[in-house]
């Protein structure tokens, strides 16, 4: 049986000095290989040091997050847009064009009811006359 690895301060000094420099996880493993008691594996590195990881991710994510809306607060409009992106769920390609039209609420109506009254299939329009008007009822043309 192999015994589980111990905590290890010089371990937890390599990763909050990676956490700090922005170096990604992967090659946060890979450079502490030297150190004794080193994780070799993601899932064993987040086993024994993840809450560590997370809790320094945490304060930086925090430490960061509170310089943005403060610089958005005071009026930066970059951290404006930086915030509103992030957190408020604006984009700027997301436009929302509303025109106002004025229309007669009688002559309002759907686009499907304008396409099966197309169709021939408006139950609720007036009844069309099945006789023909033009008197020509060999050649009639009328609709």
């Amino acid at each position: 049986m192999i015994a589980a690895l111990p905590y290890s301060k010089l371990v937890e000094k390599h990763i909050l000095e990676c956490i700090q420099g922005g170096i990604g996880i992967r090659q946060m493993i890979a450079s502490m290989q030297h150190l004794q008691d080193a994780p070799k594996s993601l899932s064993t590195m987040y086993k024994i040091y993840g809450s560590f990881i997370e809790m320094e991710r945490a304060k930086i994510n925090g430490a960061v997050g509170k310089r943005v809306i403060d610089q958005a607060l005071d009026g930066d409009f970059k951290s404006q847009e930086l915030f509103l992106r992030s957190k408020g769920g604006w984009s700027p390609t997301q436009t929302n064009i509303e025109v106002e039209q004025e229309t007669d609420p009688d002559l309002d109506e759907s686009a499907v009811d304008t396409l099966m009254s197309l169709l021939g299939y408006n139950e609720n329009g007036p009844e069309e006359e099945t006789t023909c008007t033009c008197g020509e009822e060999d050649n009639c043309r009328c609709s």
